[in-house]
């Protein structure tokens, strides 16, 4: 079963998004622990932190932008960047389930 997943964990550099461009540690160094005869991939922690599965299957996450300077955003930019949205891109979303282990 491990055969499978190591091109899978290999393969992360050649998705080229911002995320994974400007946090390349969250995406590298996964490894496998065997449990009987079952390869696991740890859950990435940083990743799990960061994005939701929701109940729809979908992948949500929080805006950027919020945690300081926000004195000169209007009430609308503000209200609209505390609200959460999905992870845009079918492939992206594959790779966060993969990485939150759901």
């Amino acid at each position: 079963m491990s055969f499978f997943l190591t091109p899978m964990i290999n393969n992360v550099s050649r998705l080229s998004t911002t995320m994974m461009m400007m946090r390349p540690w969250i995406f590298e160094n996964h490894s496998l622990r065997s449990m009987g005869s079952k390869a696991l991939i740890k859950t990435n922690k940083s990743a799990a932190k960061r994005f939701r599965v929701r109940s729809s299957g979908s992948i949500k996450r929080n805006k950027a932008g919020t945690q300081h300077n926000s004195g000169y955003k209007t009430r609308q930019r503000c209200n609209q960047l505390g609200q959460s949205t999905g992870v845009s891109e079918p492939a992206i979303e594959k790779r966060m389930r993969r990485l939150i282990g759901k």
